[in-house]
């Protein structure tokens, strides 16, 4: 049996740990006393178009003994890790794999940094799910997904071993050889689709059947991508065309999670997903319009925060 921690019971980590509680796995999941209070007196609710559950399940909060984990699943926010890194010290053994399904690339450095590179694994998740005023889960994309490997990309036992455990749960799960590639395409795509979503205000559909609008996501993509070809990130000849073709690929209904962040007035990773990418730029002098137009949009939004 492998013991896995799931930091967060949210939208991203109350989806996947909630079908792998329904699988049968040994699931914990880290929250706050106030989300722990209200999973032990509701349990976890997941209305999702893969089938609804409701399911009660085992959480503890900072400060509670537990032991050490096999594998732990970080799916917060971004904005909330510096102080999670050092909540997770005694859940972490010798064997723990670390397992970041957040959005972006900087936080792996600062996980390796924190835990050593050896427990840190490569992932992500292609997933369009919310949390209702409730508190329950609402997942409605048919994708449901999630992408691990080794960082260096060998097949190694310990993710063999975790591949088996994710199997069969309920959603996708893909072991990548390449998964420094594969984070930077998913950051690509999300980066340039919570920027387009966010500046247009519009939902994907209307983005792209609107000449205008398109052109200008097109402009955005082109500018992501030669941003980070330049600072010498893994970034393949396809990958512009296979971000398009992504964004094409999905249903025109669909927001972006901080658009929908955003439409709650809610903090956001603009830093850490748009700021980031900027800041890789900086010691050339090429210019980055749409980025950078995009990226102070989102910090007036922030900036607005606290006169919500």
């Amino acid at each position: 049996m492998m013991r896995f921690l799931i930091v967060g019971a949210g939208a991203i980590g109350g989806y996947f740990g909630g079908r792998l509680v329904q699988k049968g796995e040994d699931v914990t999941f880290f929250v706050r006393p106030s989300k722990k209070s209200q999973l032990k007196e509701d349990g976890l609710i997941v209305k999702s178009v893969h089938g609804d559950f409701q399911t009660p399940i085992h959480a503890i909060t900072y400060g509670e003994a537990a032991g050490p984990f096999d594998c732990i699943i970080i799916s917060v926010k971004a904005y909330h890790l510096p102080q999670l890194q050092f909540d997770l010290e005694p859940y972490i053994g010798d064997h723990t794999m670390i397992l970041p399904l957040l959005n972006g690339y900087e936080h792996f450095d600062s996980l390796r940094k924190q835990f050593g590179p050896e427990k840190v694994l490569g992932g992500f998740c292609y997933i369009e799910t919310t949390l209702d005023h409730d508190g329950s889960v609402v997942q409605t994309s048919p994708f449901h997904r999630i992408v691990f490997g080794e960082w260096n990309g060998v097949q190694s036992e310990r993710t063999q071993i975790l591949l088996n455990h994710l199997d069969h749960a309920g959603f996708t799960v893909t072991r990548s050889q390449d998964i420094q590639r594969e984070v930077w395409q998913k950051y690509i795509f999300i980066a340039s689709l919570s920027g387009i979503t966010t500046l247009m205000d519009a939902p994907v559909g209307t983005i792209l059947a609107t000449a205008e609008s398109r052109a200008i996501y097109e402009k955005l993509v082109h500018e992501i991508v030669t941003l980070a070809r330049n600072a010498g990130m893994p970034i393949d000849s396809e990958m512009e065309a296979h971000t398009l073709k992504t964004m094409e690929s999905l249903q025109p209904e669909m927001m972006s999670s901080m658009q929908r962040d955003m439409y709650k007035k809610l903090p956001i990773e603009a830093s850490h997903l748009h700021g980031s990418l900027l800041a890789l730029a900086s010691a050339s002098n090429a210019v980055y319009p749409v980025l950078e137009t995009v990226y102070a949009r989102l910090k007036v939004y922030e900036s607005l925060l606290d006169t919500f």
